[in-house]
């Protein structure tokens, strides 16, 4: 049963990042104008796979307005490869 007062979270999109689908690329963004469209509501993405590589680096996601950004923290080494990492996000 649900109150006035609940949340409940809405799932916008599922993203995967890491060598095998961006290659070098370290860090990115993804825009979507609905994570400030509904007053109140906060956005949120949560890596549900992946996202650890050999050397203990995990991708990080932070969101600022409309912008869900997600990088690596190690950045040496041509022969460095990032781990895949699947993520969702939404609001609630």
């Amino acid at each position: 049963m649900l109150r006035l007062g609940d949340r409940i979270a809405k799932f916008m999109g599922l993203a995967t990042v890491g060598w095998a689908t961006t290659g070098s690329q370290q860090s990115g963004t993804i825009t979507d104008a609905r994570f400030t469209q509904y007053a109140g509501c906060q956005p949120f993405a949560i890596v549900i796979s992946g996202g650890f590589d050999t050397r203990g680096g995990a991708v990080r996601l932070s969101i600022s307005g409309n912008d869900l950004t997600w990088s690596y923290p190690l950045s040496y080494a041509a022969a460095y490869t990032r781990g895949d990492a699947s993520f969702i996000y939404g609001i609630f």
